[in-house]
């Protein structure tokens, strides 16, 4: 085998390394893009989540402020 045989081998195993590559680099990036859309669907619905607990521990504790207030009243009676 020649020296530009064994040189014509070894450029297309290399071309063959390098298009692996970036077909695993795109991959990785179509999984991080996907991971990312899903993170921040799951923000979305946490910060929903967040924002009816808030309000529901807003009426919960006027109620409480209301029943602590009653309870003063008939104490003082």
């Amino acid at each position: 085998m020649s020296v530009t045989d064994r040189i014509s081998i070894e450029l297309d195993r290399l071309t063959a390394a390098v298009t692996r590559l970036e077909a695993a680099m795109d991959a990785h990036g179509r999984r991080i893009g996907a991971d990312q859309t899903a993170l921040q669907g799951e923000l979305r619905e946490l910060r929903t989540s967040h924002a009816a607990l808030q309000a529901e521990a807003r009426t919960v504790t006027s109620r409480i402020d209301a029943v602590i207030g009653r309870l003063r009243s008939v104490a003082e009676a």
